[in-house]
């Protein structure tokens, strides 16, 4: 390989190498436990569609939603104005969405907002759990989202709502082992006046990392691409400059006054 290949193969590594992250999204509705990086995301479809004993509200003037995990264990610090506490650097953005993106309403945390933090941030509190696969203590994430009649309506129009909580924070597993993560989230749907409550039903969960890069295969055929166009770039470029360079060699001639040239003279030619 010579230089100039070599440099190819050096650009074009480059190139792969800023190339645009793009989103991954995994199904994890059955998996037991999910570990979210920084910056992934959970997102939970709901539907208000269930078959519990009570009935439903038409539109719920409210969503409260838990998902608890294994406890981290780790220092915990005061939330102000209560007995309790929160683990420092897990953060999360909750909000509810419309299946096409075009409604977002921000969930509340109580605990978050006794901090100091913006709406839509959750913090990560501990609890306990009962029943199922595990009983003992969690860490748990709580959010609460309040809606309007309309806001509900139009949430629910295709008959699901997405529950986005993203990973602000360090990297955190929720989920128990021996049951799937869709069961250890709970949504409940909650009339405008209290009075009626159900829970709703998981549809699907997705995690989704906004940062994935591209599949290694799909690196190497980027870079042999590159490499191959940039080669051929080069051959054409270098057979340019020599036709460049012929046409304009200048041609040598001998004047007649040029002592070369008169020595020349002196030997007869042969006819």
């Amino acid at each position: 390989m010579n230089i100039r290949t070599g440099q190819y193969l050096l650009f074009a590594a480059l190139v792969a190498s800023v190339m645009p992250a793009t989103a991954s999204t995994v199904n994890v509705t059955n998996q037991s436990q999910v570990t979210l990086g920084t910056n992934d995301s959970l997102l939970f479809y709901i539907s208000s569609n269930n078959s519990s004993g009570s009935q439903a509200p038409s539109y719920p003037g409210e969503i409260e939603i838990l998902l608890g995990g294994m406890p981290l264990g780790g220092p915990v610090a005061s939330i102000p104005g209560t007995s309790g506490v929160y683990m420092p650097g897990i953060l999360f953005t909750g909000t509810l969405e419309s299946e096409n993106g075009s409604i977002s309403i921000p969930l509340t945390d109580s605990n978050a907002t006794r901090l100091g933090l913006p709406g839509g941030d959750m913090v990560l509190t501990p609890g306990s759990h009962s029943g199922g696969s595990y009983s003992g203590p969690i860490d748990l994430l709580s959010g609460a989202g309040t809606i309007s009649s309309q806001e509900a309506a139009a949430l629910f129009a295709s008959g699901e709502v997405v529950i986005d909580l993203q990973n602000s924070g360090a990297p955190i597993t929720f989920g128990y082992s021996g049951s799937s993560i869709a069961s250890d989230f709970s949504a409940s749907l909650i009339s405008s006046g209290g009075a009626q409550s159900m829970g709703a039903q998981i549809m699907q969960v997705d995690c989704v990392n906004p940062t994935a890069t591209p599949e290694p295969g799909t690196i190497g055929l980027l870079i042999i691409g590159l490499t191959i166009v940039c080669t051929r770039l080069g051959h054409e470029r270098a057979r340019q400059y020599r036709l460049v360079g012929q046409a304009s060699r200048p041609v040598l001639s001998l004047a007649a006054s040029s002592p070369l040239a008169k020595k020349t003279s002196l030997y007869p030619s042969i006819t």
